[in-house]
């Protein structure tokens, strides 16, 4: 049966999340027919688990990121090889 699955076509998050919001809608008021009852409950079935995939993958991507975000506030812009009082390209200039 899992072969049966057809992926979700590429949408956006946000286009993920309103066609979720929608589905949501017409099963919680009842307007689905019977006959489409079990292919929407599918649909957001598939699009629950690609946008959880998303969140796991975004999250783990920060989390790696997080270590190299906290080396450059430990060195400062300026690097860990900078002359002592060289300053970053942003920091005002002494007049």
């Amino acid at each position: 049966m899992a072969d049966d699955l057809v992926p979700p076509p590429a949408l956006s998050y946000a286009e993920a999340i309103a066609e979720l919001d929608a589905i949501l809608a017409e099963l919680d008021q009842g307007q689905v027919d019977v006959d489409r009852l079990a292919e929407r409950f599918q649909r957001a079935t598939e699009l629950v688990e690609d946008l959880d995939r998303r969140i796991r993958t975004t999250r783990r991507q920060v989390e790696s990121l997080a270590p190299r975000l906290d080396a450059v506030g430990e060195t400062g812009l300026r690097g860990p090889n900078a002359e002592p009082g060289l300053r970053g390209p942003n920091a005002e200039t002494a007049g």
